[in-house]
């Protein structure tokens, strides 16, 4: 799981570049007034799924596809989900590995 405070616009133009292509994408096509949240939303999915693989952000961010969309997209194996919170400005996403039974 991650939870971040909403990412201002100069952290989010440093940071984009470094996530994978179609993210970067998905945030490119926004209004710049969007981008922060959005950014902020990839970003929470992302360091979950980094966390739960045990890879932490030493794994290069450009490498897994998340999304920047509403919908979470996760690589095989796992399951990404937004995660409600009732405090404003806060984003939190949480990523777990999907179990067959």
């Amino acid at each position: 799981m991650d939870v971040e405070k909403t990412a201002v616009a100069e952290t989010t133009a440093r940071l984009v570049p470094r996530l994978h292509p179609t993210e970067r994408a998905e945030l490119d096509a926004l209004p710049e007034s969007e981008r922060p949240r959005a950014f902020t939303r990839t970003w929470c999915r992302k360091e979950a799924y980094l966390k739960g693989i045990g890879a932490g952000l030493s794994r290069p961010l450009s490498e897994d596809y998340v999304s920047a969309t509403p919908e979470p997209a996760a690589p095989p194996g796992r399951r990404i989900a937004d995660a409600p919170l009732d405090v404003s400005g806060m984003t939190a996403a949480v990523a777990v590995r999907r179990h067959h039974i």
